[in-house]
């Protein structure tokens, strides 16, 4: 148990050394990082001292680094990164009772607000979808600057929407010192706009010409059937008015002679017509069982349609005429 105990202590030690060991190196390379950064400022490279700044205060971050940091800004054109950074020393100042620093730095701050730049952006009414985020350059817009003037460093700025499902939408501007530029992010669309189905119809031609062949077969089944039926009616007729042996030829009254005539055109028109009614029955299975199930195309200039329908009537026959070709 001794041992263990002992183990543990050992542990704990070699952890709590390595860690001061590590943060002596940062606070080491920090201390080297600002010192360099100074000489720079010194001899006014301000573009390469900047960097230096910012390094040195991810590994050792100091009140006395964000204030050289902003101070660099200022002088490199970066306004709003200046103002903002000013602003957050003179927080952070307060906060550690450091009077002087706090006033020096707001100072600073106020005195680069007539220069600043700012950039809003507006979504569109109808833009605000669920889970819409925009953002300036690489950072993200909080719901609270939304229409409202933002502080932007001076130059140019790409301005970003994107939601869940939508497309997204970027825009480039570029803002000046001391302007405010207006931006209106517009609706989103989805990423699949999907259109309504087109209701395509199968119908053709062919397929009305076999409806109309199966109206005449039906008109002429139904002629047919009534006009049958009435012959047979004058057919009995015929049959008690004139004897048995002469009604075929002559009957001997008036009334029985015109029964037989009458009995005699009923038949005629009774089998023509079911003759019509059959061909339209044919003909309108035909063209319905042949008739493509797609849109039916144009056909060529010239070409003949597949089935042909016609009209047929004689002096001893009528119907339809149908010609295909194979």
């Amino acid at each position: 148990m001794r041992r263990l105990l002992a183990c543990a202590v050992v542990f704990s030690a070699s952890v709590t050394t390595a860690g001061a060991r590590a943060d002596d190196a940062n606070a080491s390379s920090a201390d080297r990082l600002f010192n360099e950064a100074n000489g720079l400022v010194q001899t006014g490279h301000y573009a390469e001292a900047c960097p230096k700044f910012e390094q040195s205060q991810k590994l050792d971050p100091a009140i006395g680094t964000q204030f050289n940091l902003a101070d660099c800004f200022e002088h490199v054109g970066r306004t709003a990164s200046a103002y903002l950074l000013f602003g957050k020393v003179a927080d952070l100042a307060r906060e550690t009772g450091k009077v002087e620093r706090e006033r020096s730095a707001r100072a600073r701050a106020t005195a680069l607000e007539p220069k600043l730049a700012h950039l809003k952006v507006t979504p569109a009414p109808s833009s605000q979808q669920e889970g819409l985020e925009l953002r300036e350059d690489d950072r993200p817009l909080a719901r609270s600057d939304w229409g409202r003037p933002v502080p932007v460093d001076p130059g140019s700025h790409a301005v970003s929407a994107s939601a869940p499902g939508r497309l997204p939408w970027h825009e480039s501007v570029k803002v000046a010192a001391g302007a405010t530029v207006e931006l209106t992010a517009p609706a989103l669309a989805r990423t699949e706009e999907t259109p309504p189905p087109v209701a395509v119809s199968t119908w053709n031609t062919q397929k009305t010409l076999a409806v109309m062949a199966a109206g005449v077969g039906v008109v002429g089944v139904a002629v047919g059937s009534v006009a049958g039926l009435l012959s047979l009616s004058k057919h009995s007729a015929a049959e008690g008015a004139c004897p048995s042996a002469t009604y075929h030829f002559q009957c001997p009254t008036a009334a029985g002679q015109n029964d037989w005539n009458s009995a005699s055109s009923l038949g005629t028109v009774s089998t023509i017509a079911f003759i019509a009614g059959g061909v339209g029955v044919v003909a309108a299975s035909l063209l319905w069982l042949t008739a493509p199930s797609g849109p039916a195309a144009s056909p060529p200039s010239g070409a003949s349609s597949p089935i042909e329908v016609a009209p047929m009537v004689g002096t001893r026959s009528t119907g339809l005429a149908l010609r295909t070709t194979w």
